[in-house]
């Protein structure tokens, strides 16, 4: 008698071939996203450098149109829209032309308190809903940046001191004038105070300025070395400062000089 057999079927498998196609479309998927990636951080930068071109060009549009600084200007109540007695808008600066709280200095209870209030007022910028004096709510008094994680702060100074700029890389002065100050959260610039990796904060110093951390408009600030938790060297001996771009922590923030 001749025994049954059994049907018995091959195993199936992925060849070479489908192996390959495979691993082609995981490939793609990954560059995909890196690459989505990469685009979602320029993008953040381009945005973050056009905001403060806006804040600069607002800015100068105020005081062609009210002799004054924002946050400077005396009597708001009388001369900005909706400037309504018992708010923050409301309170009056001394009229010297300078921003009372130095670039390097916490600008609440000053005249940069209400920098952007009085901008907003104006009708010059959005991005904030002005709030009771001391709010620390980025967004409120002070707004966000493009590049997540940081708010916008603003300060001016007389004489372009080093006690001005805290925590600046090389521990220079800076100019005269007024400044934006990017950080990580409402209070005195420094290097506890950083919220950008040195590689934003060079795509916006290159952008605006001459990509040099401690020279021209835009300054950085952080602390100085070329290791992975700094933000960048000074310049010396005749050669340029540099960002420390190898690491991706966030170890900068920014003085920019706009007025």
């Amino acid at each position: 008698m001749i025994p049954a057999q059994k049907n018995l079927r091959p195993q199936a498998g992925f060849t070479l071939v489908e192996l390959a196609i495979v691993m082609i479309i995981i490939g793609l998927l990954i560059a995909g996203v890196l690459k989505g990636q990469a685009l979602i951080a320029n993008a953040q930068v381009t945005a973050t450098v056009a905001q403060l071109k806006a804040v600069d060009a607002a800015t100068t549009t105020f005081k062609d149109t009210y002799n004054a600084l924002p946050g400077d200007i005396t009597s708001p109540t009388t001369k900005l829209p909706n400037c309504a007695a018992g708010t923050l808008c409301a309170s009056a600066g001394d009229g010297n032309g300078i921003i009372a709280n130095t670039p390097g200095a916490t600008p609440i209870a000053t005249e940069g308190e209400r920098f952007f209030v009085h901008l907003n007022n104006a009708s010059l910028i959005t991005g904030i809903v002005p709030a009771a004096a001391g709010s620390l709510a980025v967004g409120a008094n002070f707004p966000a940046t493009k590049i997540a994680n940081n708010v916008l702060m603003d300060g001016g100074t007389a004489a372009g001191q080093a006690a001005d700029f805290t925590s600046m890389i090389g521990g220079g002065t800076g100019s005269s004038g007024t400044y934006l100050v990017i950080a990580s959260k409402i209070q005195a610039p420094g290097a506890g105070n950083v919220g950008l990796a040195p590689d934003q904060a060079l795509r916006i110093d290159t952008k605006l300025d001459d990509g040099v951390p401690d020279t021209g408009q835009v300054l950085a600030f952080g602390t100085a070395g070329a290791g992975v938790t700094n933000c960048g060297q000074a310049s010396a001996a005749g050669v340029a400062g540099t960002y420390t771009t190898s690491t991706s922590q966030a170890t900068c923030g920014l003085y920019v000089h706009i007025q």
